[in-house]
Parts: C-alpha cells; structure tokens; sequence
C-alpha cells in the first residue's frame, strides 16, 4: 500500500485531516484560519470548497514535480538575394510556430497560465534529431514546408527550421491554490460543491481528470483542461440542466461517470461521457428508494452509493463504469439495494471500497468484504486511529495534560517560522482560465548559505513576492481578491507541510518543540473523502479493531486458568518412554505423484514422479518412472542448479536445470495448480538445503527476472571454493566411466591466460594411431547444405602420432592450420600417461610423465581459450584444471527462488537491491526468503504483501476488399486475422487465458486509442501491406489496417519486497562507493531522477531528487560517479559535473552514436536502447539486439574514447578498411558474436552478464582492463522459464 494512498475528512470544525493506508494516526493540515466545507480527491490531487465558498486545489505526494515542455519552431525561407530569412511567403507558416505550423508561438507570447506555475531556465535550441547531433544552431533543412528535416543542407534546401524549448514547473505543490471563480466578485456565484474523477475513464490518455462543481445558482460547471500535467485546468464550461433542477451536489467516479442530487431528493445521471465527450450529451432521471429523499450521492468504479433523509445506506445495483458511456443502463443502474447501518455521510473510493459516517456516534467506518464479486461489502468496521492535535485545534486542550502519556509519542516537525504579514500587491486584473495559490502559501525561502543552522526564525526573507514572481510577467494573470471570508492566516513551507503525507514519523513529543501532538480523543466527523484511498482487501490497513475495548475480559475467567494449571502440572508428572518408538525417521521419507513430462516438440509423455529425501545425509534425488513402472531416469538433486515456474496457461509446470546431465532443462507439467506448487515447494526447499542456502544472500550475489515473474538469486559466496594453493585455484574433473572415443570436450571457465595449467592423466590403448588434444576457442555455427558447428580457432594442437614416432604441435587461424613443429615420441602404446600443459607469457610448456617434451610459442592470444578437447583411443582418470583465480562453471552454480514477483532488478556491491513490477512500481529487498508460492521455506521477516498489473494486448487486422470494404478475409499469404504484434502467432479475446489462480482479471477487452502511430476514431490503424509502417489517417493506397485490444489483469502474491516510493519507474541503476549508494532512474514520463538517502540500514531511502534534462529518457546507469543515460529517440548522454558535494551533476552531454547495423537491413536506422556501465567501459544494447562497448571511460573523460565492436560494422565503403585492420582471428570471433542478439546486458564488478533474445542467461567471457570486450559468451542458464533481465553488479569475490 502506498504512503500517497490518503483518507481525507473534515472535523466539525472545518479542518481537513489526512489518514494514510500505510499508517495509523490522523495528520491535521496546517490550519491556515478559512475552514472547508467539502472535499474530493483523487490520488495526488485534493479539491475542496472553503468557508468563502471558493474552490482551492492542493497539489500533493508527487515525487517528481510536474514539469511541461513549451516548443516553438523557429522557420526560415531561403530567398535569393538575402539568403535564409525571417521573411515568409504569404502561403507559409508562421515565423514561430506550433510543429505542423498551424499555431502561431512566438516566443515572447508564450507565458505560464497562472501564477501557480514557474519558469525553469530560459528557452533554449534543441542540438538533436532523431538521436543524432545538430550544429550549434539547431536548424534543420528541408526542401519545402512541410516536409522531411534532416540534419544537413542541400543545394535544393529551400526552408529550414530549429526547435525551441522550455520548461515550466508547477510550484504549488504541497500548497492550496485559489482557483479562479466565475466572476471577478466571488460573492457573485460562490460554489457549494466540487467533485474529481476521471482518472480512468476508457480509453482516454493517462493523466485525464475530470471537475465538476456545483454554483449557489444551481448551475453545473466543468473544469476545462485538467490533467495530471495541468492540475488546475483552463476555464469552467457551463453544462446546462433540465428545467425545475436544482442541484445540490454531484458526484464523479473514476470511468467519468456523473451523478448528481437534487434538492428534492431525486438523481439525475449524465449520459454518453467518453473520452472525445467529456462533458456527456444529456441528463438521466433517477428516482429515489421508495419512500424516502437521498441526501448524500457517491459514484465509484463499478458503484454508486448512497444515504436517505432518515440516514439509511443505499447500493446501485447494474451500475457499470466501463459501459456507462455506451449504455445508459449502465450509467443507471437497475435498482436500489438497502444496506444494514444508519449513516449521515458516504464516500466510495478506489477499488470500489467504501467509507461512511456513522449517525450516532460520527466516527468513520469502512465497508469490508467489498470485492469485484461482491460490491455490497459484508460488515461496518470502524475507523480506529490516534489523532494529532493541534493548539488552534477545540479539542487540544482535552488531551494536553495528557499528552506526554499519549499512546503514540510521536510528532511532525513543521519547522514553523515567525508569522509575519507580507505586502504582496494583488492584481486588480482578472482572467477567467487563471489561478494561484493563495496569500501566504508559496514557499519564500531564502538561499540556503544564508539560513542559519542554530535558529528557524525566519530573517532577511524578501516578503514582497518578488522571490518568485519574477517569472510571473503576465499582467493578466488572476490573483485571489481580499472578500468576505478571504484566506487568512499562515500555512507552513511545502517542503515541511507535505510531511502529512508521510507515514507516521516516531519522533518523541517535545512540548517545547512543537505545537501539535498526537491524542487519542474523540473527534466528530462531518465528511469522508475516499477518491484517493486504496485499500487492499487482502491486506488491510491497521485502523481496525473487532472491539473498542482492548483489554480481553475472559482473560482471568476461570475455565481458562484451570487449563492453564493443568499444562503446569503435566510437566511435573514421571513417564515411562521405553515403550515408545523413535519420532524421528532416520530413513528419510519419499513423495510421488503422477505427471507428465515435457518433451523438446512440447509433446507430453506421461510419467510417475518419485522424491526422495534424506535430511541427516542431505541428499536427494528424483527419479521419473515410466507408466510400466520401468525407470526413466534418475536426477542427482544435488546437480540441479535451478528450480524455476515453467508454466503456461492451463498447463501448470515447472523446470529444472540439471546441466551436467542435459543441456536442457527438464520441463515437468502437473496435473493441478496446487500440485505444481507444493512439489516447486518442496524442490526449491531441499535443492538449498543441499546447497546450503538460507536465508539473506550475501552482496556478491548475482539476480535475474523470469518470464513467469521469479525471481532467482546465484549466491557465489555459498561455493565450496576450489582447493588453493599458494594463489592458484584448482578443479578437478572425474572422468573414470566416460567414453571418450568420440571426443571429449570440457569448458575452461577462467580461459588459458599465463599461470594456467591442465592436467590429464590415463592410460592408452594397446592398439593406438594417434590421440591429440587441443585448446581452442569457441565454436562457430556455418551454413552450407545445412547449418554446421566448426571451431575455427585452435591455439594449441597437441597431436601424439605413433604412426610418424613424433608429436606434432600446431595453431588453426581462421580454420586453416599453420606450420607445424615436430617433436620426440614420448610414450608408448598402453602406457599410463600423465600430460601437464602450462602456460606462460612466451607459450605452453608441456610435460609427459613430468618430463618435459616441448616449448610452443604462442601463436595467438591464449586469453582466448574457452575449451579443451581430447579426442583418441584412450581411457582418461582425471583431469586437473588450475587458474589464477577462482574456478566458477555454471554447472556448480544454484539459482534459488527468493521469492516475490518482479519484472527488472538491480543489485549493488552492498547487498542493496531494488526491483521494478510491469506496472512501473518500484520495491527494496527486505533480505527475506519466501513468500508465496515458496510459503513457509524461510522465516516471515520481511515478507509483505505484493501485487502486479499487466497489460494483454492483441491485434485485430482486416485487408480492404474492392467489394465489401475492409474485411476479416485475408490473403492465403497474410497473417492471423487475430495475432500478437509480430502476426505469426494467433491470438483471440476468447482464447486469452491468464497464467496462473494468483492472476485475475481487472478489465474487459478494450480497443486502445493510445497504440503509437496514431488511430482514428475506432481506434485503426492503416498502412499499405503487413508489415508496413502504420498511420492513424487512412489514404488511398493503404490495403490493409489493424487496430490493438487490451486488457489488464492483476497478480496478488508475498515475497520479500518493500513498496520504495510511488513514483512509477522505467529504468534503475545503483552503485556503491564506501558508505553512499547512489541511485538513478528514470520515471515514465522520461524524467531522470536520483535517490537520497540510500545507506544499507535504510535501502528505500527518502525521496526523490528530480534532474533536468534535455529530452525524455528511457534508460539509465550508473558506476563510480559516472551516469550516462539514453534519450527516448536513441541518443546517448552523460551527466556531467557529479561529485560528493553535487550529485546531481550540473548538465547533459551528448555522446557519440555507435555505427553498427550488420546482420539488418542497412536502411534501417539501429540506436541505443539500453546502457549498462561498468569500470572504464559502457555495455550498449542497440534496437537490433547488437551489442557495443564504449571503452576509455573515466572520471575526467566520462563520454569514453572509442566504441568497440563485438560485430564488423557495415556502415559504408570504408567498413572494409576496419575490416583490414582487424586481425583475421578478431574479425571471426565478431562474426560469432553477431549471430547473437540480447535484449538486456548488466556489467559490474561480477563481470559481464546478459541474457539473449531467446531468454538464455549468458556470461561474458576473457573480460579484463587490457580486452574490455572479452572473449566470448558462455551459456549459464537455460531455464524452462524464459530469463528477462539480470543483475551482475554486486561485489566482487
């Protein structure tokens, strides 16, 4: 639950009080002397009519502060004898103009639309375009208007242009804001209600809202323009209303629904609201319940509320939100439901949760049991929670005496200031479409070099205004007007009064301090407000108690006291236990089910699973029988190294990977859900006890993200580290049993570079022709008749050959073999051997039965190795491998579950781990394990309760007919008439199932008005064929259209994760240097962000710094003070200036574009999708999957030197020329590489991790300060699950 999700109420009093969900006391706003009459909220933004009668807004909990770009596109016309000119034809543009040129922008006409908003900065060029630099001037040339823009210009470029940009910042923010009224005399129409909703209203934009008010004239008035991104809108729009209607309040829900009450007690609704008709197109009558008048109204998501005259609740079955637009039954409803209690006030809230006031008592009570399913709820339970008082507060005084003794000592700092009394002039100017936050709320604050530490005494404040009105230059700009029951009073500076939308603070009460405490008297409630509530029915706040009294009075009752006695007294009794058995089963115990195994087509073959388990030996295995009872196979489950969900709809699996016997994994399906669960359970359970896992990871772990929403965690540190030995490393391979006649091939993990040795002991056959072995490099795959493997590169051939009585040694090079040297015959047909191969910087030493038989010089780079082959009629015992440092494959390394449901991560060298859901939210590992499906594995620490949003979409597609029009018919050739994206894979609405019992739907199929490209009314999109690029506007020659559906559905699940914020992110990176963590991102309306705060004591940190920045952004990362970033078109930046005393850096720097488009069409453009930086290097995904490297990064040159290729890049006719300078051995390791694609890479001080686009975790091999781009990829994990992403930044071993 997030700390932004907020109970609003009013007090008898008039003042406005906040509850959080993920709190437990009540925070009063700063009293600024005007009480309030109503309110109404939705999440971030609460609108409100005060004692004057006037509506005020208050902006609150946004993170990120909402910025708005202004652009202006400066034209220009080349004329023959002045050149390019301001001086247009007649038919043209305008000088400054909107982008298609139909608005007029000149520069010095753009102003802010009221006084509650800021300039940041001056206007300022655009330097880019499409990703790629612009001269210093910005222009951009083209032939005419319009037209196609390019950087460069041509003989025939007649026009040009640059674009123009600034930025303005909402500046009201924690602070109320007069809106403007209808006349320039407020007291002329004062208003008497105000409602918000909208914010999901089908189809339309995010960031819609929607204001509806309600004048003392009865007329009902709609707030133009407001939005997430211009929360106080553009101007009120009178709605007219049937004759003889006299409204006294109105009511908007979440879909846009309108509801409004009469003064005679009926309803009337507002029909055809959608999102290209805000406003709707006439009014409904709704009659009341029999017998009785409706005085309060309250429209929800899927509900409409209500209470009579004679205070009883009242539920609107039928009402529907998605459908209201459509149908006027929907936005009607059926029929009145009576619902138990007597209540004087209702609110309906997110989720359709529902608050009220109660008659008797006014306490506040919340309606439980309220589901999707079941709208009405199942009981009242009252809202229990402390209250903070304050001085100005009637019922201070009740509890001051007791307030040290008060069950909540804690207390909000509001760093109040000396009141004092400012002269700002107010405008006797007016404009309807203005407003500004009111007398005395902006914050004045003066530099902080000149704040004194030691005092808060506010001293040498400019109070005229002048602070931040030097941006206000519009002298129309509305200003509130002193009138009858204008604001007076004080409110406290933003940054101090937003702390009412923290959780509870555990600061201890000072009297002396502060003037407001926390009591526990009761206070009577007027209104409820629960537009910005969310209440998770599973998880619910700590408001509630079954019973006010907290004391149990059966606790000294004496039936309870004989029990107890008699538990005290069994203890004291003598038993014989020679007669009874054991408890504990020392043989270990087995569980079977039947199942069905999976086989490599996705064919299934049915088996019979058994485990056994043997928890003193710490063993297990698994073994897979045949229907027959014959056995199948037999699984090690100490050589299984992950345990992962594997499912898919309606066919509920798991995986295991076993690579040391498959290569890959073993895919199981169950027959229920439950089932699959409890065995994954199980699996996952002894898998780490045989691998000695529990509990927190240590920070040198490596993670990853599943498909399916796992998350899995390789902990290095948990290894049984190989033997060392006077700084070297050893791995010894058990070959006895093995037939090694065909050929036997082993990964070296560490490669072959100076220091390393193998070691092969065996014996020969009696009858031998030759045995060879070979130290190579990674294999290549080739198309001749059919696609072939062949390993190009073989650095050291070491070939025993009794036919010739000599040894041959020999290098491969771009697979021809070079000269060969000839050595001594040193062994004999069936003779034991022992051979030791050594390298050192000159070449490989190698000695027979510790004799040495030759010295081969290195022909190439032995860094390069990744495998040894032996291959002969031989028997071979053991093999020996020893290297310089660790010895880690990935056959000995156990993925665990950890537990929760994520779609990103990210680790740092201090163990801090932060993860992102598909909804963009954000989540801090707690250092737990378990939760969910893995219930009851670890402890419950640090589990809480998590959910996740994903969006299904698929694609409906018709080709134009010449006889019926646009058609579901297509051609033989076409793709599914219904598909994903790509349209090789068929998809319906019908035939859409969700994952798993944990996903449930949260929509219906809708058509998506918002697919890029732009759609039309109906929301298709057209182009000339598929697949062609598609436009909202249909021409003449388009053949064909589609248009996208979707729908949400919603995970509920636990894990050990903590909400961090509510900020909704894109992208993450952390790194740490000594006691600081520093944490970027970027939120998903392309802004970069940094985290302060963050220590290993306090992962989530505390807020959110926000970073200017030149264009939307979409990746991040960060590594020892160095951040780069990639814009939404591709570009790539780097932050410059960041040190200790300013972490934000002070500017954007635009980075050089790799050119790289090899294996894809050469006109396709390719750039940066995501960057992962790392010591002196930068890891970049391009949009075709290729990946790059920036290298020569450092600290004074943090743009790097050079991109380095791990492809050839094709980009023109001097590719060749890089071609020559590359070695014929680099140039085929690139060709290798470029058969390979990934969609997301992390780099750290673990290494170099990625995972392909086929899911495939892989790591990079050979990476080192002298090759930055190492050697090769080696495959780690290869799941059932797909993998998403990986983090490999932890600390080193």
């Amino acid at each position: 639950m997030s700390s932004n999700s907020l109970l609003f109420s009013l007090n008898n009093e008039g003042k406005v009080y906040a509850l959080p969900t993920s709190g437990s006391c009540w925070r009063e706003f700063m009293y600024l002397g005007l009480e309030f009459k109503t309110l109404s909220a939705v999440p971030h933004f609460l609108w409100a009519v005060g004692g004057d009668r006037q509506i005020y807004l208050h902006v609150h909990g946004l993170e990120i502060p909402i910025r708005v770009q202004e652009e202006s596109y400066e034209n220009e016309r080349w004329l023959p004898l002045e050149g390019f000119s301001a001086r247009l034809l007649p038919t043209d543009r305008y000088h400054f103009s909107s982008q298609d040129g139909t608005q007029d922008r000149a520069i010095h006409r753009i102003r802010l639309p009221s006084m509650a908003w800021q300039w940041e900065g001056e206007w300022q060029l655009e330097l880019t375009l499409d990703g790629h630099p612009l001269d210093h001037d910005g222009w951009t040339y083209a032939v005419d208007f319009p037209a196609q823009f390019g950087p460069s210009k041509q003989w025939k470029s007649c026009v040009r242009r640059r674009k123009w940009i600034r930025y303005r910042k909402f500046s009201a923010m924690n602070s109320w804001c007069a809106i403007a009224p209808l006349h320039k005399d407020p007291t002329q129409e004062p208003f008497i209600d105000v409602s918000i909703g909208g914010n999901q209203i089908p189809f339309a934009g995010p960031g819609t809202l929607s204001v509806w008010a309600i004048t003392a004239h009865g007329r009902v008035m709609y707030r133009a323009g407001v939005s997430a991104t211009s929360p106080e809108g553009l101007k009120w729009t009178n709605i007219s209303i049937p004759p003889n209607c006299d409204i006294k309040q109105i009511s908007v829900g979440a879909t846009g629904l309108v509801w409004a009450l009469l003064w005679t007690g009926r309803a009337i609704v507002r029909k055809g609201i959608t999102k290209d008709s805000p406003t709707g197109e006439g009014w409904l009558e709704v009659k009341s319940p029999s017998e009785t008048k409706l005085t309060v109204i309250s429209v929800g998501y899927n509900a409409v509320w209500a209470v009579s005259s004679d205070n009883k609740v009242w539920f609107r079955k039928g009402v529907e939100g998605n459908m209201a637009g459509t149908s006027e039954v929907s936005a009607m409803g059926t029929g009145w439901l009576e619902i138990t209690g007597n209540m004087t006030h209702v609110s309906v809230g997110v989720n359709d949760q529902v608050f009220a006031i109660g008659e008797s008592d006014k306490s506040i009570y919340w309606r439980s049991g309220i589901t999707t399913a079941e709208l009405t709820g199942k009981r009242w339970r009252m809202v229990q929670a402390n209250m903070q008082l304050s001085r100005t507060s009637s019922s201070a005084s009740m509890v001051s005496s007791a307030s040290n003794n008060a069950k909540h000592h804690s207390l909000t700092m509001l760093n109040e200031t000396t009141q004092l009394k400012s002269h700002i002039n107010i405008h006797n100017s007016w404009e309807e479409s203005h407003s500004a936050p009111i007398e005395h709320t902006l914050p004045i604050k003066p530099p902080k070099e000149h704040i004194s530490k030691k005092t808060t005494a506010a001293t040498d404040i400019d109070l005229t205004g002048k602070s931040y009105e030097t941006t206000l230059k519009n002298p129309r700009a509305w200003s509130p007007v002193r009138s009858v029951g204008s604001v007076v009073g004080m409110e406290a500076q933003p940054d101090s009064d937003s702390s009412v939308f923290d959780v509870d603070s555990g600061m201890y009460f000072d009297e002396e301090v502060s003037q407001t405490a926390w009591g526990t008297c009761d206070t009577n409630w007027t209104f409820v407000e629960a537009g910005a509530c969310c209440i998770d029915p599973v998880q619910v706040p700590h408001w509630f108690t079954d019973s006010q009294n907290s004391l149990n009075s059966d606790l000294n009752a004496n039936w309870r006291i004989q029990i107890l006695d008699c538990l005290k007294n069994r203890n004291n009794q003598d038993l014989d236990l020679s007669d009874y058995g054991i408890a504990i089963d020392e043989k270990g115990w087995t569980r079977s089910c039947e199942a069905r195994l999976i086989t490599a087509n996705n064919a299934g073959e049915d088996c019979i699973l058994s485990l056994y388990w043997h928890a003193l030996e710490n063993t297990g295995t698994l073994s897979v029988f045949k229907p027959d009872g014959t056995i199948k196979f037999i699984l090690n489950l100490g050589e299984v190294t992950s345990v992962m969900s594997a499912s898919e709809p309606g066919s509920p699996r798991l995986a295991l990977t076993v690579p040391r016997q498959n290569k890959e994994a073993i895919k199981i399906q169950f027959m229920a859900e439950m089932e699959q669960e409890e065995w994954l359970n199980v699996l996952v359970d002894i898998t780490s006890q045989i691998n000695g896992l529990s509990g927190k990871p240590s920070a040198s772990s490596v993670w990853a993200v599943t498909s399916s929403g796992d998350i899995l965690n390789w902990d290095p540190m948990s290894i049984q580290q190989n033997t060392e030995n006077k700084g070297s490393y050893s791995k010894e391979y058990q070959l006895i049993g093995k037939n090694i006649v065909p050929g036997f091939v082993t990964t070296l993990d560490n490669n072959f570079p100076p220091g390393t040795s193998l070691k092969i002991v065996g014996s020969l056959f009696d009858e031998v022709g030759r045995f060879h072995v070979n130290l190579q490099g990674p294999e290549v795959k080739k198309q001749r008749h059919k696609i072939e493997t062949e390993v190009p590169e073989v650095h050291f051939h070491f070939n025993v050959r009794f036919d010739q009585n000599t040894v041959v040694c020999n290098t491969k090079t771009s697979g021809n073999w070079g000269q060969e040297e000839r050595y001594d015959l040193p062994l004999a047909p069936g003779q034991e051997f022992t051979i030791n191969i050594i390298c050192i910087r000159e070449g490989f030493k190698v000695l027979v039965n510790e004799k040495k038989v030759c010295f081969y010089r290195h022909r190439l780079t032995p860094d390069s190795i990744t495998s040894a082959q032996i291959l002969g009629p031989m028997k071979l015992y053991t093999m020996e491998y020893t290297s310089t440092s660790p010895i880690i494959g990935p056959d000995e390394m156990y993925w665990r579950m950890i537990g929760g449901y994520l779609r990103r991560i990210e680790s740092s060298q201090n163990g801090i781990v932060w993860g992102i859901t598909h909804d963009h939210r954000v989540w801090v590992y707690t250092g737990g394990w378990g939760g969910g499906i893995l219930k009851g594995i670890g402890s419950n620490d640090g589990i809480n309760s998590m959910n996740d949003t994903q969006t299904y979409c698929i694609y409906e597609n018709q080709r134009w007919n010449p006889l019926t029009g646009y058609t579901s018919v297509g051609l033989p050739t076409d793709r599914y008439m219904w598909s994903d994206i790509t349209g090789k894979h068929k998809r319906t609405r019908e035939h859409t199932k969700l994952l798993s019992r944990h996903w449930h739907w949260i929509s219906e199929w809708m058509v998506d008005y918002n697919t890029p490209g732009g759609v039309d009314s109906d929301g298709w999109q057209y182009a000339t064929d598929f697949p062609a690029p598609y436009h909202g506007k249909k021409i003449f020659t388009d053949c064909v259209r589609r248009r996208r559906w979707y729908r949400k559905a919603q995970i509920i699940t636990e894990g050990p994760w903590v909400r961090a914020g509510s900020t909704p992110l894109l992208d993450i990176s952390l790194w740490n240097e000594g006691d600081n963590t520093s944490v970027w991102a970027v939120t998903l309306g392309g802004d970069a962000i940094y985290r302060t705060g963050v220590t290993v004591t306090a992962p989530a940190g505390t807020h959110w710094e926000h970073i200017s920045n030149p264009q939307s952004l979409i990746a991040i990362s960060t590594s020892c003070g160095v951040v780069w970033a990639v814009g939404r078109k591709g570009e790539l930046y780097y932050r410059e200036g960041i040190s200790t005393d300013n972490p934000a850096g002070s500017n954007w720097k635009l980075i050089e574009a790799p050119k790289c488009t090899i294996g894809f069409s050469h006109k396709a453009k390719v750039t940066a999708k995501s960057v992962s930086l790392c010591n002196g290097a930068a890891w970049v995904i391009l949009t075709n999957g290729i990946v790059v490297v920036r290298t020569g990064i450092t600290n004074t040159c943090q743009e790097g030197t050079h991109w380095k290729y791990m492809t050839v890049p094709f980009t023109d006719d001097k590719s060749m020329h890089s071609i020559k300078a590359l070695s014929l051995h680099r140039f085929i390791m690139q060709l290798f590489d470029n058969e390979m694609t990934f969609k997301q890479v992390s780099s750290g001080e673990q290494g170099v991790w990625g995972v392909d686009s086929d899911g495939v975790l892989h790591r990079r091999l050979g990476v080192s300060a002298t090759n930055p781009v190492g050697i090769a990829w080696q495959p780690v994990l290869s799941g059932g699950g797909a993998l998403l992403h990986v983090s490999a930044r932890g600390r080193p071993l």
